[in-house]
């Protein structure tokens, strides 16, 4: 990461985790699958997925893991102190790290490409509709 620029830092609300980010997102997305409800206590997240070697991490995150409904492990990464939600994983996007923009000191460049698990929508939750939505997860984009 040497000589990069960052495009992004952010982290937890009591500062013991923090991160850096260099390259640019690779997507972004409004998720409104259950786990995600759960995730944030309200109706979806907004995540932006970065390569795992533009990103440096510092401080100790709990994870807590689970099943998606494709059978990809997707874990959720948060401080143990302040409970953030700061990162996550998924087993089906190896060499992809995923961030909730909310937890990111400037996220104003945010701009999802899609809105996924849409079956799950509440009527209360208004997300972009001029952009592709999904009923469930698309498969990942061709490996290039």
């Amino acid at each position: 990461m040497m000589g990069k620029s960052t495009f992004a830092s952010g982290g937890c609300a009591c500062g013991a985790i923090t991160y850096t980010i260099t390259g640019t997102p690779k997507t972004m997305v409004q998720c409104h699958c259950h786990d995600c409800q759960k995730a944030t206590g309200t109706g979806h997240v907004s995540l932006a997925f970065f390569a795992k070697e533009d990103v440096n991490i510092s401080g100790p995150a709990t994870g807590y893991t689970t099943t998606t409904d494709s059978g990809n492990q997707s874990s959720r990464y948060f401080c143990p102190t302040c409970g953030s939600r700061v990162y996550g994983l998924n087993s089906g996007r190896p060499g992809t790290i995923t961030f909730p923009v909310g937890c990111m000191d400037d996220h104003s460049w945010f701009s999802p490409n899609a809105v996924v698990y849409t079956k799950y929508r509440n009527d209360w939750d208004m997300t972009r509709t001029d952009i592709p939505n999904f009923e469930e997860m698309p498969p990942p984009p061709p490996k290039s």
